[in-house]
């Protein structure tokens, strides 16, 4: 199924990279369901034919597009008119002279179309004898918002380009407020430009169209009653994308947001009332947060062409974030010389796709044996929410623990792991190829049951600092790599304790097959060499390519620097359920912050330049109209 809803549409939409299909098949049984109402389409198609045999000359068509628009779109949906239905008819037409006239250039000139009767006239609603001189169309027209019609005259427009450019998304998908098709600008060969001022309105729209998915899985089962009720899901998120901002606390960002804004917003003791406490009704834990930030983030990814393609490539990685207040239990000290620090633990699990690189899942952690439950707990919601097909999972070596490999098997999962520089993974790399890279199969680990015991290696004459291993993460005793010292008579006496346990560590109990000989007598150097671990049949596989493959890994890197330095404010409580909170809130950012980008071009027509910063996805975040998002299918863009 993965994240796309079967009951909207009967097969996967087509799906073509620059938005158009280069091998259109008039016969393709996939229709999608158009984005204005069809009735309405067939009432205004009784007065004037459109998308059929009829003929008209360029501009006369290009009006009707642009006003057939207006009517089945902007018009039912706009802020502007309350009831566009409940109009008298003479205002309705006016206002759809008012859009007209904007496109034909003057009173004068609208007159002389409209006293011509014919398709444009009907089209606009006007029949002989319906006062077509331009004093009185100037008259009706001058009560109306000059800005709106000059607004709803351009993205009519645009609309209309999309039923006039042959090739492309058509008219049936065109949003209300599209852009010039990407298409129209292959066709014209005219530069793509636009403002920051465009760009961010259109930011700001879709968001909130993005919020209006998300938001019904991040209620958090708030009482209805309660004096904090009055601010939407949405309120509550423009105040936590306002503390990424201002990388702020929440008290002095709520009073400086609402100083800011002509909104009401919530306090931050509304915010903190948002978010439920540990052992109150409800029975809130982390587990729970985390749940409801996947469930979000599979119902954003509902959106059409927002999923990545299947299969879903994966990373799992850990990561900290310093904390200098009290001591507690979900904090860990560093295992350097100077043991001041203490951090608190997130594990963080991500697609790896190019241009779609999500976060699915992000947790705090308190202890070692969590870092496989939480992988399974993550995998295990992803599967109940959405059900998509996973391909691989990329992991480095603080990852290196048999709970986690259980766990990517259980979950039929393939799985790649940077070895540590350490034991036989040193052997390997000693005697390994110096030109190309090599393979080890069938390493055994005879603490693992039958069916899990067997692993492969893949041995690749390359330095790890090429791969993208980087020591970012503080050594702590959830994130370290253990070290268990092999000697002829087993484990050294130096490693007790918690660490001991017989299930922590892969490389406590591997064993070698006899290394043939080779006419290579290996480089010699260790530092020369990365390993990779992986249950992958190495034996028919390009082993350079899945070397390469594995450095989208960084894409979890990448997406965690962002998650903790651009989408996060500052969060001083060391109440784990708001951290949890604070956690989530920036992976929804991060995700749409992701999805803008991705959807943004079809907007505002294609650039391979095009790029929204982080920071601007979270100014579009706190300017949004949120109520707005709710209207219509977000399904469909």
């Amino acid at each position: 199924m993965g994240f796309e809803r079967d009951d909207l549409y009967g097969g996967d939409p087509p799906q073509y990279p620059d938005g158009v299909d280069p091998h259109p098949d008039p016969i393709d049984p996939y229709t999608p369901t158009p984005t204005y109402d069809v009735d309405r389409w067939e009432e205004k198609n009784q007065r004037v034919e459109l998308g059929g045999d009829a003929e008209y000359d360029e501009d006369t068509e290009k009006m009707l597009w642009t006003l057939r628009h207006f009517d089945l779109r902007i018009a039912p949906d706009c802020d502007e008119i309350d009831d566009w239905d409940a109009l008298d008819r003479r205002t309705q037409r006016m206002y759809r002279a008012g859009v007209l006239k904007e496109f034909v250039g003057g009173y004068r000139e609208l007159q002389e179309i409209l006293e011509k009767g014919g398709p444009v006239a009907r089209e606009a609603g006007f029949t002989p004898g319906d006062g077509t001189h331009y004093s009185t169309l100037s008259t009706a027209i001058s009560e109306f918002d000059a800005d709106f019609l000059s607004e709803a005259a351009e993205y009519s427009h645009n609309a209309a380009l999309y039923a006039l450019t042959p090739q492309g998304s058509s008219f049936d998908r065109a949003p209300t407020y599209p852009s010039k098709p990407r298409a129209y600008y292959r066709e014209t060969d005219e530069d793509w430009t636009v403002n920051i001022d465009r760009k961010m309105s259109e930011a700001s729209r879709v968001v909130a169209e993005y919020m209006a998915l998300a938001a019904p899985s991040l209620r958090f089962d708030r009482d209805r009653l309660s004096p904090n009720y009055q601010y939407s899901i949405g309120d509550i998120y423009r105040l936590l994308a306002h503390l990424a901002i201002e990388q702020c606390a929440a008290k002095n960002g709520a009073e400086l947001l609402a100083w800011q804004s002509d909104r009401d917003t919530p306090s931050s003791s509304t915010l903190f009332e948002y978010i439920p406490n540990a052992g109150t009704d409800g029975n809130y834990e982390v587990e729970d947060i985390e749940a409801k930030f996947i469930n979000a983030t599979c119902r954003l990814l509902e959106r059409e062409t927002l999923a990545p393609s299947e299969p879903i490539h994966l990373a799992y990685d850990l990561t900290t974030v310093g904390w200098y207040g009290k001591e507690n239990r979900w904090v860990t000290g560093s295992i350097n010389d100077d043991n001041t620090t203490e951090f608190w633990h997130y594990a963080v699990l991500s697609t790896v796709s190019p241009g779609r690189n999500y976060i699915l899942g992000a947790t705090p952690l308190k202890e070692r044996s969590e870092k496989g439950e939480a992988l399974d707990r993550m995998l295990q919601q992803l599967r109940e929410n959405a059900d998509p097909e996973f391909g691989r999972i990329y992991m480095d070596s603080q990852l290196f623990e048999a709970d986690i490999v259980t766990t990517c098997r259980e979950h039929g999962l393939n799985w790649m792991i940077q070895a540590p520089d350490k034991g036989m993974y040193t052997e390997l790399a000693e005697n390994a190829s110096s030109e190309e890279p090599t393979k080890q199969e069938d390493i055994t680990f005879t603490d693992f049951d039958a069916s899990h015991r067997t692993f492969n290696a893949i041995i690749w004459p390359i330095p790890d600092k090429e791969v993208g291993q980087e020591e970012t993460t503080p050594a702590t005793d959830l994130t370290r790599y253990h070290d268990r010292t092999e000697t002829s008579t087993g484990i050294s006496s130096s490693e007790t304790g918690p660490d001991s346990n017989a299930q922590s560590r892969l490389d406590r109990h591997g064993n070698l097959p006899p290394v043939a000989e080779t006419t290579d007598a290996g480089s010699g150097e260790s530092d020369a060499h990365t390993i990779w671990i992986t249950d992958m049949d190495v034996g028919e596989r390009d082993l350079e390519g899945l070397g390469y493959q594995y450095r989208h890994r960084w894409k979890i890197e990448t997406a965690i620097r962002q998650l903790k330095h651009t989408f996060q404010g500052q969060c001083r409580s060391s109440d784990r359920l708001r951290r949890a909170v604070y956690f989530g809130a920036a992976q929804l950012f991060f995700n749409f912050w992701v999805a803008l980008n991705h959807e943004l071009p079809y907007r505002l027509g294609d650039s391979s330049n095009f790029r929204l910063t982080g920071l601007e996805t979270l100014h579009a975040l706190r300017e949004a109209d949120f109520e707005a998002g709710k209207q219509g299918n977000n399904i469909f863009i």
